[in-house]
């Protein structure tokens, strides 16, 4: 099996592979890896407030031509562009997956009121749609609360971790006061470090490349 990870930034390539795509590829001998990232992606989607047209044209050109390079399954890394990845996958003879599907499962299984913690604005509300879609598919109702560590993701994009991880932990610690499951809305929020809470957090990481290969050999 041959598992493609598409990128709307080059960053998330360093910031997935150690930590995640290493460690399931160890794990997974029969599975094979490749990347394809562009960074004009998501500043395209920023600038716009959500995903562009030609936004949707180049994410369904990347993932035909990860299908003619072998790849099995498609796993897109960013929330921002969901709602493209949900467009556009019936037109690409893979599965193809968004980071955050598996995760709101999960969420939606643990509990009813459910906050997402968003380093950038634009994944917080795509983020949000497929949670309610997963509540609705499962006949459950969910209230669902936003938090944006502001400031985060340009404090990552700029280089400066530390400070886009205190964004995230002060963030978090008023979130998990008022919601009964946390869920990070960036897989570049996953290596975060915070105090255990009673609340679940859920990140983007394992359970995503493990639905990813479940696409394809279930």
């Amino acid at each position: 099996m041959k598992l493609c990870t598409l990128h709307t930034t080059d960053q998330f390539m360093e910031m997935m592979s150690d930590p995640f795509t290493k460690p399931f590829l160890a794990d997974n001998p029969d599975v094979t890896q490749m990347d394809i990232a562009d960074s004009s992606l998501i500043k395209e989607t920023q600038a716009a407030g959500g995903p562009t047209p030609s936004v949707k044209r180049r994410m369904l050109s990347y993932m035909l031509c990860a299908a003619d390079a072998g790849a099995d399954v498609i796993l897109v890394t960013c929330t921002s562009v969901n709602s493209v990845t949900k467009t556009v996958r019936d037109m690409v003879p893979i599965p193809v997956i968004s980071v955050e599907e598996p995760v709101a499962e999960l969420a939606v299984a643990k509990g009813k009121t459910i906050g997402i913690l968003s380093s950038l604005a634009t994944s917080a509300e795509p983020v949000k749609a497929t949670i309610l879609e997963k509540a609705a598919a499962a006949g459950k109702e969910v209230d669902v609360r936003i938090q944006v560590a502001d400031g985060a993701f340009e404090a990552l994009t700029s280089g400066n971790r530390p400070l886009h991880d205190d964004k995230v932990r002060e963030a978090l610690a008023k979130l998990v006061k008022e919601v009964d499951v946390v869920v990070f809305a960036q897989m570049s929020m996953a290596l975060v470090e915070h105090p255990e809470y009673d609340v679940p957090v859920l990140k983007f990481g394992r359970v995503c490349y493990d639905a990813a290969k479940a696409a394809v050999t279930k």
